[in-house]
């Protein structure tokens, strides 16, 4: 039945569509277009060069007009993005070659690896007649249609997500039978479970086949149903997460991982004659080595219902996939900053590219903050307390560096730290769940909130006792 359903949808789009072929190059620039190549002459070599050369400078320039008008008028960051990259050649995706005919089946026996260690066979819980079986609703299934990102990539169906989109109320009826057929009979249709693994490099040159991060392309169809399902899965389990899991988890970040276990630490080396030991432990391919037979067992006990748990069980189990292929002991945090800078020094030539360019002010700004500021702000939080004022200078010629190119002042490194400060503490005020919510305690008056108190310079300059200097600071002043 599904199979049929989308062999109709794409018959459909082979019908009213037209397919064509364009050929990029690599070294290819939007700018050059073939008035730029009939602006020389052949009649005279030395001025069909000057006239090709003003005939770049001058699509150049308009190219870099269209950009600033684009993202004036629209606020079109996408577009921009492409055409800084493209004028910088900055961060270019690397590509797998494709020259070696065996590593696509090299790759795809190495993803599956764990599936081959697998021995637990997979048997579906029995169910119950009181048994309630999840039915999705046609307006529920619409929204998410609607809500389909068109610039995603199509799966192995070749379904783009435009089509979905901009069909959603012709596909609605249809794909709301084939989601709740799927659920009442806890099956999922292989169709929908195969997955297409794109390897892109992690580093150049590869070495083995772990240096290539699996890019896993499924069904569009597919994530729409997960997306479906996982909402009534997270409204069904009971808040029983532990309170320091911050993956996946709203108003969690990295920041709040390394503060959280930074503050206990140092609390603890708060008392005399103490020490700390940390244990750091990193599991290999987590996901892809979790039994499925034992996961819908705990999600059964959680209560999650029987059927539900059949279904992600058959949706886990069966999936056909194809691999498409075309030591420092030291305590500061110098080295962190050493390494932080010097990313940010490298960007700075793209930078000096955009400056070349003409590009106006406001997006050489944008541009440092997406690719400079963000790299010597990284989690800022958690390490510019204790930073040596050394540190804190180097960083700032960093930042003074690009505001010289720039031709327009930029927010110094300290006021983003109190920034990002007061965002961060405030934010975990207001969530009563954040395992750190009762650092942050109000005193009797209940205006200012009471100071966490440190013997050590470290520990009085890591982020809870400075968020609560800052937050405290901010107050407003009395009437």
């Amino acid at each position: 039945y599904t199979e049929t359903v989308t062999a109709y949808i794409k018959k459909c789009i082979d019908d009213v569509t037209v397919t064509k072929t364009i050929t990029t190059r690599a070294n290819q620039k939007p700018w050059m277009t073939a008035e730029v190549c009939r602006s020389g002459g052949k009649a005279a070599l030395k001025t069909a060069r000057a006239n090709q050369s003003h005939g770049i400078k001058k699509a150049k320039h308009q190219y870099a007009q269209k950009i600033n008008n684009n993202f004036s008028d629209s606020k079109d960051t996408r577009s921009l993005w492409q055409a800084i990259q493209t004028i910088t050649d900055y961060k270019p995706l690397p590509q797998a070659s494709d020259d070696d005919t065996s590593l696509p089946d090299a790759l795809n026996h190495f993803y599956s690896r764990f599936e081959t260690q697998n021995n637990t066979p997979a048997q579906k819980l029995h169910t119950s007649p009181n048994d309630q079986v999840l039915c999705l609703s046609a307006a529920d299934v619409r929204k998410t249609l609607s809500r389909i990102n068109p610039r995603k990539a199509a799966g192995p169906d070749n379904i783009p997500g435009r089509v979905l989109r901009e069909c959603a109320a012709q596909l609605t009826d249809v794909l709301t039978d084939v989601f709740n057929t799927s659920l009442s009979q806890a099956v999922m249709p292989t169709c929908l479970k195969s997955t297409s693994i794109i390897p892109v490099p992690k580093k150049s040159p590869v070495s083995c086949l772990n240096d290539y991060r699996p890019i896993a392309l499924t069904p569009i169809m597919m994530k729409c149903f997960e997306r479906l399902v996982m909402h009534h899965i997270k409204s069904s389990l009971p808040n029983t997460l532990d309170p320091f899991q911050f993956a996946y988890r709203p108003n969690r970040s990295t920041d709040d991982a390394i503060s959280s276990a930074l503050h206990l630490a140092l609390t603890h080396l708060e008392q005399k004659d103490s020490y700390v030991r940390m244990l750091f432990i990193d599991f290999s391919s987590a996901f892809n080595t979790i039994i499925p037979q034992q996961l819908i067992h705990k999600l059964n006990l959680l209560g999650l219902n029987t059927s539900l748990c059949n279904w992600i069980l058959d949706f886990l189990t069966g999936r056909p996939q194809s691999v498409r292929v075309g030591r420092n002991t030291r305590t500061t945090w110098t080295t962190n900053v050493t390494s932080l800078n010097k990313k940010g020094q490298q960007r700075l030539q793209f930078l000096h590219r955009l400056k070349r360019a003409s590009l106006p002010p406001p997006i050489l700004t944008t541009f440092d903050r997406g690719t400079i500021e963000s790299v010597l702000t990284s989690c800022i939080t958690v390490w510019y307390g204790n930073c040596s004022a050394a540190d804190r200078e180097t960083l700032q010629r960093t930042v003074n560096t690009a505001a010289k190119i720039i031709g327009a002042p930029l927010p110094s490194i300290l006021d983003i730290f109190l920034a990002r400060c007061s965002s961060k503490a405030s934010s975990i005020v207001k969530d009563p769940t954040h395992p750190s919510h009762n650092l942050f305690q109000l005193l009797p008056s209940g205006r200012r909130y009471r100071s966490i108190k440190a013997r050590s310079v470290r520990f009085l300059n890591s982020f809870f006792p400075q968020a609560v200097r800052v937050l405290n600071s901010n107050l407003p002043a009395p009437l």
